[in-house]
């Protein structure tokens, strides 16, 4: 006998017809909003380099230009179709990030050997085209954050899904999607059964019937099947009552991704081909190369920062300007990590007796090793901790290549059997001078989620993950989540 329970029930959705009828019609609103925006930056992106270089080129008139913008856009809103961005619902931030990177590049390189072929003052110049094709770069991904979390408060983001599984984990992604409203999907049903195969049977009991009824009109479900996937999406398939147009089959481990898992197909048969990326030699040179340049580029700036911060902290406290600390790096080794000074020079000292003052503090400190009122921590050390600039340093670790400017944090020593099992996985790399827990809530996080993250990290790297982490890393900097 199936036995099945409904977990969760969203009662505002089941409320009346109407309201269900809203909630199905938001595909056209998701698509209007991603659409609104990749319009604003394909316009601005062509309009402002014309702008821009015809004081280089006077002879380039911008009225020139005005006739080619509209089927420019045209062809780019066509491109980003064709790569599966409209309306961009379930597409995970990294996985859009590369459509569009590549989307971009692809309709630059088309505009430009256009260009290249006619050799038409009239058509657009290639310097104008690469500037564009920067812009357009750097504006999509970003605009589009900025229009889905509009679309989040105004209530029109998001369609309904059912989640059905046969494990207990079903009803921690229920509540994960209902924390992530930026997924697109919106968990209207949770539904824990015994058996999926059963629920989905042409004679189901009672009891399944009167939640099936529920579902009508639904067009997407998430399995979660405690053995076999394909047999869980072949009984819906074959099932004829249902009208579900996606299926969407998800594993009861947060920890694969998109990237450790590809579908392969050989012959007749259906595989999954699962790549580790970050122990593959190629792959590592090229993270290498992207760490080097990313470097030197940035080095006219950060110098001078690097000044002022010194003379900040030899004006501030008594004491050296730099710290060093004793951590884990690949493959076990120890390497000596360079940091700015934020705390006061007996800190050990200070911080024992802070703790043994109260017990909470020291609850607090067992958590995450962090205590949000630092007590060694100087006046200057508290804005360099909140922006992260003690870490810069360690730019000099990623030189000498005992560390990426991506990857997992690097450990105490002390910290590695709070990895467990798990530690085997994070020594394969090398320490990242920043990483996903640091994107993900920095010290407001668990010990044991920043540890879930690290290997997250490890077994789905891509340069589009490494990519995604370096832009958020600024963005979480500069408003200071979770760091202290």
């Amino acid at each position: 006998m199936t036995k099945t329970t409904v977990l969760y029930r969203d009662e505002d959705f089941f409320s009346s017809h109407a309201v269900r009828m809203v909630w199905q019609n938001r595909r056209r609103f998701m698509t209007a909003f991603m659409l609104a925006s990749d319009l604003l930056c394909i316009l601005v992106s062509m309009s402002l380099p014309v702008f821009l270089w015809q004081f280089v080129r006077p002879e380039l008139f911008p009225e020139m230009y005005q006739p080619l913008i509209p089927p420019v856009t045209v062809f780019f809103v066509s491109v980003y179709l064709m790569m599966g961005l409209y309306p961009g619902m379930g597409v995970g931030p990294v996985e859009e990030l590369r459509r569009l990177s590549i989307g971009t590049t692809i309709g630059m390189l088309a505009l430009m050997g256009l260009s290249f072929y006619l050799r038409n003052i009239n058509m657009w110049s290639r310097a104008v085209l690469g500037l564009a094709w920067f812009f357009l770069l750097v504006s999509a991904p970003l605009m589009r954050k900025i229009f889905r979390r509009l679309a989040v408060r105004l209530g029109m983001w998001g369609l309904p899904v059912v989640v059905l599984g046969e494990t207990a984990g079903v009803g921690a992604i229920y509540d994960n999607l209902r924390r992530n409203r930026l997924t697109g999907f919106w968990p209207v049903l949770c539904v824990r059964t015994s058996s999926i195969s059963k629920f989905f049977s042409s004679t189901p009991s009672p009891e399944v019937a009167a939640i099936r009824s529920l579902v009508e009109g639904i067009e997407i479900v998430i399995l979660v099947p405690q053995r076999s996937p394909l047999e869980a999406v072949k009984c819906v398939l074959l099932d004829k009552t249902h009208r579900f147009k996606r299926i969407i089959v998800m594993f009861d481990d947060a920890r694969m991704g998109s990237v450790w898992f590809t579908p392969l197909h050989l012959v007749e048969h259906l595989g999954l081909e699962v790549t580790h990326q970050l122990i593959n030699p190629a792959q590592r040179v090229i993270k290498r190369l992207l760490d080097l340049f990313l470097i030197f580029v940035s080095l006219p700036f950060l110098l001078p920062l690097w000044a002022l911060i010194a003379l900040a902290i030899k004006l501030d406290s008594p004491g050296p300007v730099f710290y060093t600390q004793k951590r884990v790096g690949s493959g076990g080794r120890e390497i000596l990590i360079w940091k700015f000074r934020s705390m006061v020079q007996n800190a050990e000292a200070v911080l024992e007796a802070y703790l043994n003052s109260d017990p909470q503090l020291r609850e607090e400190w067992k958590h995450s090793f962090k205590l949000k009122n630092d007590p060694r921590v100087t006046r200057v050390g508290r804005l360099l901790r909140r922006t992260s600039l003690d870490e810069l340093p360690q730019l000099w670790n990623v030189l000498r290549g005992e560390m990426s400017l991506i990857g997992p944090r690097p450990l105490l020593a002390n910290e590695i059997p709070d990895y467990g099992p798990d530690y085997e996985i994070y020594k394969q790399v090398l320490p990242g001078l920043t990483g996903l827990w640091q994107v993900s809530g920095r010290s407001n996080l668990a010990f044991s989620e920043r540890a879930n993250l690290d290997v997250y990290y490890v077994q789905n790297w891509s340069i589009w993950l490494d990519i995604h982490i370096l832009i958020h890393t600024f963005l979480a900097a500069l408003q200071g989540r979770g760091a202290y």
